[in-house]
């Protein structure tokens, strides 16, 4: 495997370079990060470096003197210069230093950089021989450390390890950076994680989470004795550890990485995402029983919203408090559901989610009550014939909701909406028979078909004049004249999202003549479809 070494003093480029391919898969291994060119010149002196990519402007000697002197000492290296700037006094330094290629950093691609790295590739092999057999080996012994030291997280926190002695031993194995004292545990969740599951397929959001654990692993190394593992599909865990015995210290320097991460996840990847932090722990052996009391602070997300940090030393819930809607309120809801009371009702609800908000229950104790409001409104649509999807605003299980809402603010909007949905729908009914109520429900979900009285009568299961007087009666128009005005009431809606042209929505809303739909159009509107679509535009 080929040594690539890298260096560059602004870590986000570091990471965005470290990250734009599978270096291992392609036949590289990367140095960790340097970020001048006198640490450069140590490192060559101490290992053997086949490639070095390097920025062109850094504090001190400039990459230009690093190609040079490794030209002059290190011939066999080959050499990338890297930078922002287009000034053709840097590409000529570099390539005359000795320089195989130039690359901006803006114009940085996968594929060129693929490319540009497979050909000096071939040269190395031409010129050293290098053996493929080699690179397979050293790719596979990365790969499984980095499998060894999840593993060994995965253990830690399940508290696996009976002293300190085996932990050491396996912290000496794995060559991991971590002190046994004063340590601190933040479990991190990424946020509307369903959504990054919809947005990308499951190799590239593997892949991603990955590149984020890469950038917050170099964060971590300037922190000190630090390092980060994904704990299962949304969750990763960071594990701080510290010589120093201040805690505000140990606090502040905890804070400030964290910050650092949740700044560069944002800014690099778009992402954002929750963390947790622990109390600081004395000993490793009190990971395992804390770390489940600090994955639970996750909870709070769904009441803080999400991009927080929340902290085991605050006091996040209100103790020896527990909530449920009681019957009493439940009645009272219903009984302003019926009376089709929206003042009262949304007072009521607004009180609900104040207490929910102040007591913060746990999300199982939370989730009963939020079934319950959805509940009522099921009822209603039960008992009227109402239209679900109008009410709820969109097909399939509302209780879905429930996964989906990832803070309580944004199901009290929704939950605030859908019942404000569901008087809308209720005031629009006036009171019709429950005959009448599936009657309405059926044209309303069918409009758009040829319809006759007859075929709706045998749908509804009444006889064909029986259901024509009840229409007549209850609606005061005919069959015929109720469904016109129904489709009409669909065409300006249409017209008005503009999403299609007239002649389209003619067939759209069930009519199959536009000359017979222009007539009734202006009849009940008292203008041509093309003017309401003037004046709607």
């Amino acid at each position: 495997m080929l040594k690539v070494m890298i260096v560059e003093d602004d870590i986000f480029d570091y990471t965005h370079l470290k990250n734009i391919i599978d270096w291992n898969q392609e036949g590289f291994q990367i140095s960790e990060q340097i970020k001048n060119v006198e640490a450069a010149e140590k490192a060559l002196a101490e290992e053997k470096i086949d490639i070095i990519i390097t920025d062109m402007k850094m504090p001190g000697k400039s990459g230009a003197d690093l190609i040079k002197f490794a030209a002059e000492n290190y011939p066999e290296i080959k050499s990338i210069a890297l930078s922002g700037y287009k000034e053709f006094d840097y590409v000529k330094k570099s390539l005359k230093a000795g320089a195989e290629d130039y690359i901006l950093k803006h114009e940085l691609r996968q594929d060129s950089l693929k490319k540009l790295l497979i050909g000096i590739k071939v040269k190395i092999i031409e010129n050293n021989q290098v053996k493929n057999s080699d690179i397979f080996e050293e790719s596979f012994f990365v790969d499984q450390k980095n499998i060894l030291i999840q593993n060994f997280a995965e253990k830690l926190v399940r508290g696996h390890f009976n002293s300190k002695q085996d932990l050491k031993k396996q912290i000496e194995l794995l060559s991991i950076n971590f002190k046994l004292k004063n340590i601190v545990i933040t479990v991190g969740q990424f946020d509307n994680y369903q959504d990054l599951q919809q947005k990308y397929s499951g190799s590239k959001l593997l892949n991603i989470k990955r590149s984020f654990i890469n950038m917050a692993d170099e964060i971590l190394k300037e922190n000190g004795s630090s390092f980060a593992v994904l704990k299962d599909e949304k969750n990763f865990l960071f594990l701080f550890s510290f010589e120093d015995n201040s805690e505000l210290k140990i606090n502040n320097s905890t804070t400030s990485a964290i910050n650092r991460i949740k700044s560069a996840l944002k800014n690099y990847l778009n992402i954002t995402a929750s963390f947790a932090v622990s109390k600081i722990l004395p000993t490793p052996l009190e990971i395992a029983e804390n770390y489940q009391q600090t994955a639970e602070l996750l909870e709070n997300k769904f009441y803080q919203g999400q991009d927080m940090i929340v902290y085991q030393n605050q006091n996040n819930r209100i103790d020896n408090q527990t909530f449920n809607l009681d019957i009493k309120r439940e009645k009272l809801l219903v009984k302003y559901v019926e009376e089709k009371n929206t003042d009262a009702l949304l007072n009521e609800l607004d009180d609900l989610f104040a207490e929910i908000a102040r007591i913060k229950p746990g999300l199982s104790v939370l989730k009963m009550t939020l079934i319950s409001l959805i509940n009522i409104v099921n009822s209603s649509i039960k008992d009227k014939s109402l239209n679900a999807e109008r009410i709820f605003e969109e097909k399939g299980n509302p209780y879905q909701k429930l996964e989906n809402l990832s803070s309580l603010t944004e199901f009290k909007v929704w939950i605030f909406r859908t019942y404000k949905n569901l008087l809308r729908e209720l005031e629009e009914k006036n009171n019709y028979s429950t005959l009448i109520n599936q009657t309405l429900l059926f044209l309303d979900r069918n409009y758009q078909k040829d319809l006759t009285l007859s075929q709706v009568a045998e749908e509804i299961g009444v006889s064909y004049s029986y259901l024509s007087r009840k229409i007549k009666e209850e609606c005061g128009l005919g069959f015929s004249d109720y469904l016109n005005q129904l489709r009409i009431k669909k065409a300006k809606e249409m017209i008005r999202s503009g999403d299609k042209n007239i002649k389209e929505i003619v067939n759209l809303v069930g009519f199959n003549n536009y000359n017979y739909f222009f007539k009734v159009f202006k009849d009940l509107e008292g203008m041509t479809p093309s003017e309401y679509e003037g004046e709607n535009k």
